[in-house]
């Protein structure tokens, strides 16, 4: 029988949100796979599970990672910051988190918020709360546990706190293990503390590598700093020998497998409380490990760290706020998808439940993604993260593929079709945010030697491009487009992408607005001929029929064709083909229209039709997914945002509105079932199975996804159509017909527009009048208000 089926998949049954909170509750330990959170200060940063499963890690999870997660081994979910509450006459122990002890609470949630989890238990008449976050004063993990008496008799407890400590550098640590074990140590510390170092020959950044500390604000009654002394042979954090065993036994480490277990005696009285609060952090040296220590113990220290914390959230998300007829899609605009996509910015798609962290650094093309659903929110942010990526670029145009600046490790130099084109964008968004194009002007260095401009770099990129022309006239593959497997077509040199071609006319139009900002017209000219000469082999060419084909592949062949039996349309060449504003209005409308009747499903839209097996040379297929997977007829998430945005654009808002609901990761997952899509219900998710699989609807690579950030573009700049624009700000909804409207409170350069939307005439789009404070205005674009804090906007449809 289908294990599915004996299952509670009802996902009322494992948890809620509390909107008001910001926060997600979850009511049971055992999903059906970790349902993480990213907690972290920029510096110092853990990935914590719903149920105290994750890891640690300073900067870079590559080099100074420093506990252990074991990805893809059973138990799953291990290790990870634990606490353990053992009942001092009895000897029963339980964990706060539910895992890893086998005795479980009485009553358990959690609960993850902005930058921080939370577990609430109970057991034999002991409450449990602990709050695990990192604070922006200190490098380090707070974990804040609050233990309260609720029987009638006194309790005496031994209270410990467990991490098991990773060699940093994880890659080397499973290689060299038998021999970097050998060069690590833990010792006691005279701040009652147990100090980690790190010292193995040959290490990436020894001067930079931190001492790691773990203490706390109580006196301690043991501690370990040996694994095998604290767990014991044949156990696991399940049962510590040291805790069944009485007590920690002192030990400390100078080669072996090194962890931090700390001790405290506690009775409580009945109805009495007591806090302990625990600190995992980094150091640069043993005067730096004092004066944090001493720093975290000040009263008071936790409280203002976490009043930071939720504060910082405050004011990041305060851009922007909505109230709309869907629930599920105004938590997740309001919530959810911002904080998802900071996160994304933060971590590009280094490490998560799903990816080990061990080989991606920064990717180009990721990154520059990553940026434009920042800019709302932090311009300073994005603008430094833009000039770290055309760092990367080399003075002809191109650019790195992926690159490492927290490790310096040489970077990965793979030449695509598309990578050096995606900063167009992000810079074209800047200026359209702050209206201030100064940033242009700024000096960055090239890859190669020299500097330029912003501006230059970006002109650098178009010339690459240009210079990179096929025999048909489309640009080269090279390594390959946004679509990786794409390599395949290309080996001998002469593949060519359309697609790209249509992602050069995208960011072309945006060029126009970039040269004459910087003071070139020449330029902006070039580039509106050169638009033109793409936008019509687009719409000869690269035409097939019924839908737009995707590549010419070395042999001449096309890709995306119907004259084939697999992989006849490709998602991506049919949405950007609109984006790009190069479609004729009536092959792109219908090419979207193949969309839909061909690669739509109930779970969202497939990325290609039908999936490959053999095509086109079985002996040499394009892919070795399985069909209906990844790249191969998988629901490709991130691809699905272009075809909302496609559709606002042609003016179809309820079906743009159709296929950006349908993949609410709530909404997918009530659809497909919880114990079938597995995946967080909060964070969106890289692709799902599509209907090819026998796992049809399966969520994989949740959180560090270009889907969060261009969900978020389409969602809040297409479909409720408040978008920056050089002049000021666009208001252009694309929404369901059945709408009566929306409200949005929009942060745009130093005012907040208040804007109401009503859809009286019952449209999708077509702004009918607009009135600021009053006072109807031309148009639909909002100029700005420097001298007010706030104007109120009435939007009629």
């Amino acid at each position: 029988m289908n294990a599915e089926l004996t299952r509670n998949n009802d996902p009322k049954a494992y948890y809620t949100f509390r909107d008001e909170e910001k926060e997600v509750e979850f009511k049971r330990h055992d999903m059906p796979t970790p349902w993480m959170n990213y907690l972290s200060n920029g510096t110092f940063h853990t990935m914590l599970s719903h149920a105290g499963g994750g890891v640690a890690f300073y900067k870079s999870p590559q080099i100074w990672r420093i506990t252990r997660y074991r990805f893809f081994h059973l138990p799953m979910d291990r290790s990870g910051p634990y606490i353990y509450v053992q009942d001092a006459k009895t000897g029963s122990y339980w964990c706060p988190t539910s895992e890893p002890a086998l005795d479980k609470p009485e009553e358990w949630k959690s609960a993850h918020g902005m930058g921080y989890t939370r577990f609430e238990a109970k057991r034999g008449g002991i409450a449990a709360r602990t709050v695990y976050f990192v604070g922006p004063h200190e490098n380090s993990l707070i974990w804040n546990l609050t233990l309260t008496n609720e029987g009638t008799e006194a309790k005496e407890l031994k209270v410990y706190a467990y991490a098991e400590f990773g060699m940093m550098e994880f890659m080397r640590e499973l290689q060299w293990q038998c021999y970097n074990k050998h060069q690590v140590s833990v010792q006691y510390h005279e701040a009652e503390a147990l100090v980690y170092r790190y010292g193995v020959e040959n290490q990436p950044k020894p001067e930079e590598t931190p001492l790691v500390y773990l203490a706390a604000d109580t006196p301690l009654a043991g501690y370990d700093g040996d694994r095998e002394e604290f767990i014991g042979s044949y156990r696991s954090e399940t049962n510590p020998a040291a805790i069944e065993n009485g007590g920690c036994t002192g030990s400390t480490l100078l080669g072996g497998d090194p962890c931090g277990a700390l001790q405290f005696n506690v009775t409580l009285q009945p109805g009495e409380s007591r806090t302990i609060k625990v600190f995992l952090g980094t150091a640069a040296d043993e005067t730096e490990v004092s004066r944090a220590i001493a720093h975290s113990r000040e009263a008071g220290f936790v409280e203002t760290s976490f009043q930071a914390l939720k504060e910082n959230w405050s004011g990041y998300l305060g851009a922007w706020e909505s109230r709309l007829p869907d629930q599920d899609a105004q938590r997740m605009i309001n919530i959810w998808n911002p904080y998802q996509a900071h996160r994304n910015f933060l971590f590009s798609r280094n490490i998560s439940f799903y990816a080990t962290g061990t080989f991606r650094g920064v990717g180009y093309r990721d990154a520059a993604q990553d940026i434009l659903a920042v800019v709302p929110f932090d311009t300073e942010l994005a603008f430094d993260k833009l000039k770290l990526l055309l760092g990367q670029q080399y003075r002809d145009g191109h650019v790195n593929h992926y690159f490492f600046p927290n490790e310096g490790w040489e970077p990965v130099t793979s030449i695509h079709s598309d990578d050096h084109l995606w900063t167009a964008l992000s810079a074209w968004d800047l200026l359209a945010e702050t209206g201030d194009a100064a940033f242009l002007q700024a000096k960055v260095p090239y890859y190669d030697g020299g500097e330029g401009t912003v501006y230059e770099h970006l002109r650098a990129a178009i010339d690459f491009t240009a210079s990179q022309l096929g025999s048909r006239g489309f640009p080269l593959m090279l390594r390959s487009d946004w679509n990786d497997q794409l390599f395949r077509v290309c080996r001998e040199g002469k593949g060519e992408s359309i697609w790209t071609s249509m992602q050069l006319g995208t960011v072309l139009l945006r060029m126009i607005d970039l040269a004459a900002a910087a003071g070139h017209p020449e330029d902006a000219a070039r580039y509106g001929e050169m638009y033109e000469r793409q936008r019509e082999l687009v719409n000869s060419i690269g035409w097939d029929g019924r839908w737009f084909r995707r590549a010419i592949m070395d042999d001449g062949r096309f890709l995306g064709s119907d004259e084939h039996d697999e992989a006849k349309i490709w998602l991506n060449a049919q949405t950007w083909a609109t984006i790009s504003g190069m479609a004729d209005v009536d092959k792109g409308l219908q090419a979207m229209d193949s969309v839909r009747e061909m690669l739509d499903t109930e779970l969202g839209i497939k990325k290609i039709h039908p999936s490959i097996t053999t095509f086109p040379d079985p002996a040499d297929p394009l892919t070795n997914y399985n069909k209906g997977t990844g790249e191969n007829g998988a629901v490709f998430c991130h691809a699905n945002t272009w075809a909302i945005i496609a559709e606002c654009l042609l003016g179809r808002g309820d079906l743009a509105y159709k296929y950006y609901r349908q993949l609410l990761p709530n909404v997918a997952m009530d659809k497909a079932g919880l114990w079938r899509y597995k995946a967080e219900p909060y964070v969106y998710a890289s692709n799902l199975f599509g209907p090819e699989s026998d796992k049809f609807g399966l969520a994989n690579v949740s959180w560090l996804t270009g889907t969060a950030a261009w969900m978020y573009v389409a969602v809040t700049q297409y479909i409720l159509g408040v978008k920056p624009v050089l002049e000021g700000l666009s208001i252009d909804p694309c929404i369901p017909a059945d709408w009566e409207g929306f409200t949005v409170k929009r942060r745009f350069r130093g005012c907040v527009y208040d804007i109401t939307v009503t859809n009286v005439n019952k449209v999708c789009k077509g702004v009918k009048s607009i009135t600021v404070d009053g006072v109807q205005v031309e148009g639909n674009i909002l100029p700005a208000y420097p001298g007010r804090s706030s104007v109120k906007v009435e939007v009629v449809l």
